[in-house]
């Protein structure tokens, strides 16, 4: 199992299409730089290249009457800079907003495929998380994209939902809820959470394929339907690339993208073994950190970008599915298979 790009789409619906983020991190005079795109940068000395959480909402709290077109972009860019640095791009750090998710905000006009670099940044962190030995290690990206994905599928860790109020969508069906919305209002987590670890590992443990909910959109007509609310169009307005085997793109983080084991999670027919793909050592050896000589990503990473390109056109061109369904012995035998040759 894992999150998926139709997971991305159903709980955040953020786009697919469009350019991977993937720019020189540089950060040599980001101060000029930052005043040019929020009107100005912090005045603290020896900082790192960003803003603190709080100099940004004290800053941009409320836009000003009267503002100039300039002056609203302004603060709607430092809005947007605010809100991915602390809901998609989440690290250890905690107190700044780093520069480089403003950078990635320079032009309003380039469409950006923010769902693959979400979801590649996801990845990243898991894979790390992982292998963190530190008694102090944590996990950083999207985690209420994690988080909703395991509750909708999982009976480990789930808590009690408790009634959503009515959402006001003023009119336009793009501010409609996601699937993330039925989680909107639950009962907070209480308990020590060194007992509790031990509780969901043992759970994990206990899980079988039988108590895993593969489909929990709904399945074939009744796809994405709620009755409770009505559901972003976003969610579902790009479900033909959803399958796309493809790299993930998210500045130095490249990740794939490999549907072709998880096709349960889809109502369909599973592979067994599925197609082989090279996730490449290489790639999972890239830090930021580590590897600070390198800043444009977009040379560095030229040959996967030109990959997802290629993978997106087709993708958006061919929009047949000629898949077959689910089929439980297949999936028994996947199951038997995946036992026997992984760890």
């Amino acid at each position: 199992m894992t999150v998926t790009l139709q997971d991305v789409s159903m709980i955040l619906a953020l786009p697919i299409s469009g350019a991977p983020l993937c720019f020189s991190t540089n950060s040599k005079g980001w101060r000029d730089s930052m005043s040019s795109l929020v009107g100005c940068a912090p005045l603290v000395k020896d900082m790192p290249a960003g803003a603190p959480y709080t100099w940004i909402s004290l800053r941009y709290k409320r836009c000003p009457e009267l503002a100039t077109k300039e002056v609203v972009q302004q603060y709607a860019r430092a809005y947007v800079w605010y809100v991915i640095s602390r809901t998609l791009f989440v690290d250890s750090g905690g107190r700044n907003a780093p520069y480089m998710w403003l950078k990635a905000l320079t032009s309003w006009d380039i469409k950006i495929s923010w769902g693959t670099a979400a979801l590649a940044y996801l990845y990243r962190q898991l894979d790390e998380a992982c292998r963190r030995l530190d008694p102090q290690a944590c996990i950083g990206g999207p985690l209420l994209l994690l988080s909703v994905w395991m509750w909708t599928r999982l009976p480990v860790g789930r808590p009690d939902v408790l009634p959503h109020d009515d959402w006001d969508e003023d009119g336009m069906r793009q501010c409609r809820p996601t699937w993330a919305f039925l989680y909107d209002k639950v009962e907070p987590y209480v308990g020590k959470t060194k007992t509790m670890y031990k509780y969901y590992n043992n759970e994990f443990d206990s899980l079988t394929p039988g108590m895993v909910n593969w489909e929990p959109y709904g399945k074939a007509e009744n796809f994405a339907r709620i009755y409770e609310f009505d559901l972003n169009p976003q969610c579902t307005a790009e479900a033909h690339l959803w399958r796309m085997q493809c790299p993930l793109i998210c500045l130095y983080a490249v990740e794939y993208h490999l549907p072709q084991r998880v096709m349960t999670q889809f109502g369909l027919f599973q592979e067994t073994p599925p197609e082989w793909k090279d996730t490449s050592i290489d790639l999972h050896r890239l830090d930021r950190m580590q590897q600070k000589t390198i800043t444009n990503w977009t040379d560095h990473h030229s040959k996967y970008i030109t990959e997802w390109w290629e993978v997106l056109r087709k993708a958006e061109k061919t929009r047949d599915d000629t898949t077959r369904r689910f089929d439980s012995d297949a999936f028994d035998y996947y199951v038997a298979w995946l036992k026997e040759n992984t760890r």
